[in-house]
């Protein structure tokens, strides 16, 4: 049973499922390991947070890393900008 979204969760739940999606399709896959393999800084910090713990609010994911909510909040708008490219 899949819970709802709690406040704050969207914008990573999509983000989520977006890594999900690429790294299972073979045409996206490599694209997808490449861009990973280059973060840096608090983008590398909460994508690996978001890949192994899986979605939460900001204010949870800044806890668990270390982060600020400022960081993740940069992290979040960076990595969605980077995807739309490489979807694009």
């Amino acid at each position: 049973m899949t819970r709802e979204a709690k406040p704050g969760e969207l914008r990573e739940i999509k983000l989520f499922e977006l890594i999900e999606k690429m790294s299972k399709r073979p045409e996206t896959r490599l694209d997808l390991m490449r861009y990973l393999e280059k973060l840096k800084g608090p983008a590398e910090v909460y994508v690996k947070h978001l890949v192994m713990s899986g979605p939460s609010s900001v204010r949870s994911a800044a806890k668990a890393t270390g982060l600020t909510t400022a960081d993740i909040e940069a992290a979040l708008a960076k990595l969605e900008a980077d995807f739309a490219k490489l979807r694009a």
